[in-house]
């Protein structure tokens, strides 16, 4: 499937000696988030951060962040260094970030500076990405940012499919929508030659709309397409079955307008590599929110991952922090306890067995930091996504084995998933034909 390169993969690429002398813990770009504001101008239904402010983080404060992350000083080092990560990313949110666009910019150029003073090795192998809502787009200030920063920027504008979709969830606070905000900036950034990313988010008050939103954005002239369903609780089978019939239309069209998932087109809902058992030494946790990621707060508070944070956790667990920018990372015994027992989890501990064992456990996603919000310990799953993933897996099984058939291609889509499961949301005749379609030559 086409899918566009991702910055890893583009230093794998340029870059082939960083895989030598590697080891477990090499990771080709690790991410550092500064939440530079947890204020935000959208009172989104579906958002994480349930417990937003009106902080916003000082100049001081990213400033010892980053000589912290630049010297490897305060037991940075041991965190994240060159060695374990020859490039880095270095991400912006909020709330929403553009409400403090100048205090990014400022960001931007003391890293680069810095890097440029030193000769640091992360200098030509650091990117920026901003993720935002779009309603400050076009503000000049905003602009004039996007603008200097574009050649090291990873820019996307969150539009949820069609207007229906997006206005159904992505409202302000006083209820009115935000849809022709978000499109036009999306819009404007893709015809001055940018790449947008895209990024739907599937909720059960939105997911009927799901054929109309991905293919607006087919029309908009989005050839990669990445959409997900929430990993909190409320899904239940009717969105199951709604969600299975969504995706059979958009088969239909993807068959009927000869999307080539070859080379030409991406939509992650569909993953011919997935939904089938995993091997039991595949143990690597889907999320890097078992140390892998790292974030830092307004007031320069530091976690292994933006939703440990206050702003996401919203009182139903303490925020599980591990430093701050003015006595280190890792210098007392709880910060060290945390990293270490972080650094154990893998998919084996925080599955049980129905989970580890599952006949499509390939491809099934969780949230490591909202496992914590729910069982106060980052080592656990909520499975309340599961009955979404067998949806996804009957109606994957629906598309490839017409997708091979009407290509030529001398492949099958083999249904893992148990019957019982699968009548949960499909009829035992939708279940019969998936079935043959699975098992003709």
């Amino acid at each position: 499937m086409k899918k566009i390169e991702q910055f890893s993969e583009k230093l794998s690429r340029l870059y082939p000696e960083l895989h030598q002398n590697g080891s477990d813990e090499r990771i080709l770009s690790q991410t550092v988030t500064f939440q530079v504001t947890d204020a935000c101008n959208l009172a989104c239904t579906y958002c994480y951060q349930i417990h937003k402010g009106s902080r916003r983080m000082k100049f001081e404060t990213a400033k010892k962040m980053i000589d912290m992350l630049l010297s490897g000083e305060k037991g940075m080092s041991d965190y994240i260094n060159p060695q374990k990560s020859p490039g880095l990313i270095v991400d912006f949110i909020g709330g929403e970030p553009l409400l403090e666009v100048e205090l990014i910019d400022q960001i931007c150029s003391y890293i680069i500076n810095r890097m440029i003073e030193i000769n640091h090795p992360w200098l030509m192998k650091t990117m920026f990405s901003i993720c935002s809502n779009g309603v400050l787009y076009h503000e000049p200030e905003v602009q004039r940012v996007l603008q200097k920063w574009k050649n090291r920027l990873s820019f996307s504008v969150t539009v949820d499919g069609n207007k229906t979709l997006h206005d159904s969830c992505r409202i302000f606070p006083d209820g009115q929508p935000s849809y022709e905000l978000a499109v036009s900036a999306a819009k404007d950034w893709m015809n001055k030659g940018n790449y947008m990313g895209s990024k739907i988010t599937i909720a059960p008050a939105n997911v009927m709309h799901v054929f109309d939103a991905i293919t607006h954005m087919i029309e908009l002239g989005y050839n990669e397409i990445n959409a997900n369903c929430v990993y909190e609780d409320g899904w239940k089978p009717i969105h199951a079955t709604t969600l299975y019939n969504q995706m059979k239309l958009l088969a239909d069209y993807f068959l009927e307008h000869n999307m080539d998932f070859e080379r030409s087109f991406y939509c992650s809902l569909f993953n011919e590599d997935a939904f089938h058992p995993k091997e039991e030494d595949d143990l690597q946790n889907w999320c890097g929110g078992n140390g892998v990621m790292l974030s830092v707060d307004p007031e320069g508070i530091i976690y292994p991952c933006l939703r440990y944070m206050e702003s996401s956790l919203g009182g139903q667990q303490k925020p599980y922090s591990i430093g701050d920018v003015d006595t280190g990372i890792c210098q007392c015994d709880c910060h060290k306890c945390r990293v270490e027992c972080l650094k154990k989890i893998n998919r084996r501990t925080q599955s049980t067995d129905e989970c580890f064992y599952c006949q499509i456990a390939e491809g099934c996603s969780w949230c490591t930091a909202y496992n914590y919000q729910i069982f106060g310990t980052p080592d656990a799953r909520a499975t309340y996504i599961c009955i979404m993933h067998k949806a996804r897996a009957l109606a994957n099984a629906y598309f490839w084995n017409k997708y091979y058939r009407k290509n030529k291609i001398n492949k099958r889509m083999k249904l893992y998933i148990p019957k019982e499961w699968a009548l949960d949301i499909i009829t035992e005749k939708e279940w019969n034909l998936l079935k043959r379609e699975a098992e003709e030559e």
